[in-house]
């Protein structure tokens, strides 16, 4: 096969899954699709269940002799459309190089390129040692319920890589993130005589206000940690001149490594008290929560990958830290040393999303060479992810 047809294997089997829609908690008829694909192929996939009737699709490959498990693949769903598509966003377009369409680069590109991956590894099983798992994971746009549920399965894993839109800036740290809910209980009034009540509306703001001040966590190679205040509300809804007596805000927190949510509450509630409010305030954690992760520079599975992108691509992988949370974080916080790596693209959840065509292939042929030498170059300690 030549490497335009090759090429234009993976890019055909992105398109079929760009026509699918799969939004995050609706994700059966394009893991239906990946089913079938993989049967066509001879391969028998796994259907296992996560949670509120969600599921995962795990291809299993194992090799001529006994060896470690590598995982490959990602999340089938994406976010919705939203506004300014010049193309039907579920119907892939070709042009230029690009292939455009929902999901294309976040990260359907990535997970054809993993099918493939996987369906060349079966094939060459007498040269593999270990295990081969292809994961085709729900809900990572939202509450990553279907990674959740492979890691509570206990399945073993030893490394695996994410396919991720992550090219040339292979992930191998990533902050993580949780969300706080503050709450604020006042008194109500008359809105006509306001200072007979405690508004709780305006003593929110002043603690939102202060947690503006706050003085995040500076990481001495990425930075400060960040938040942003992602909604902010009070009253009853209605139209009433009376003073609220509650509100509440949501504040989407990003930790550095390093940083725990636990200490990050503990650090708002500080803020609270510091107020003199005459309200009453509450912080809590929300879910999702996701740690933080870091793999060091010398951690045995980066030198494999290394190795292998080197093989394929003829340069170097540059690390880079993340500044968006995945399953990855997930799949640290259980011991599991798991990078991000994918075709580049443009325009991540927003219109016009576009994969770098020429990409799909490269992906490919990494993950593919990947899956040959990880049994061969990975060292027994694979503890050092947090």
């Amino acid at each position: 096969m030549t490497a335009s047809s090759d090429r234009d294997g993976v890019c055909a089997l992105t398109e079929a899954l760009v026509a699918i829609s799969s939004l995050s908690g609706e994700e059966a008829a394009v893991q239906s699709f990946i089913v079938n694909w993989f049967r066509e192929r001879g391969l028998a996939p796994g259907i296992e269940p996560a949670e509120d009737g969600l599921h995962n699709v795990v291809v299993e490959v194992a090799g001529a002799g006994d060896g470690p498990v590598l995982a490959i693949g990602g999340h089938c769903d994406t976010v919705a459309a939203g506004p300014g598509w010049s193309t039907d966003p579920l119907r892939p377009t070709r042009k230029d190089g690009r292939l455009y369409g929902l999901g294309a680069l976040d990260m359907k590109g990535g997970l054809a390129a993993a099918m493939l991956a996987t369906v060349d590894l079966a094939a060459r099983r007498q040269d593999i040692r270990g295990r081969i798992l292809f994961l085709a994971l729900a809900d990572e746009e939202a509450h990553s319920r279907g990674a959740r549920a492979f890691l509570r399965s206990g399945r073993h894993v030893d490394a695996a890589v994410m396919a991720e839109p992550h090219f040339d800036d292979v992930v191998t740290s990533a902050i993580g993130k949780f969300n706080l809910t503050l709450r604020a209980t006042g008194r109500s009034a008359h809105g006509s005589r306001p200072a007979e009540g405690v508004n709780a509306v305006v003593e929110l703001a002043r603690l939102v206000a202060a947690v503006g001040t706050l003085e995040r966590k500076v990481h001495p190679v990425h930075g400060p940690a960040t938040h942003c205040v992602l909604r902010m509300a009070g009253g009853t809804g209605r139209y009433e001149i009376r003073v609220p007596d509650a509100a509440e805000a949501l504040v989407n927190w990003h930790l550095m490594p390093g940083e725990s949510p636990a200490e990050s509450a503990a650090a708002v509630e500080r803020l609270a008290a510091d107020l003199g409010s005459q309200a009453t305030f509450a912080v809590s954690m929300a879910e999702p929560v996701y740690g933080s992760f870091e793999l060091p520079p010398n951690h045995s599975f980066l030198a494999t990958f290394a190795d292998s992108y080197r093989a394929v691509l003829g340069k170097t992988p540059d690390w880079h830290f993340g500044t968006g949370v995945s399953d990855a974080n997930l799949f640290n916080a259980a011991g599991i040393p798991t990078l991000l790596f994918g075709p580049r693209g443009r325009n991540l959840h927003a219109a016009d999303e576009w994969v770098e065509i020429a990409d799909l292939e490269a992906t490919r042929s990494v993950l593919r060479q990947l899956g040959l030498t990880f049994a061969s170059s990975i060292a027994e300690d694979t503890s050092h992810a947090r």
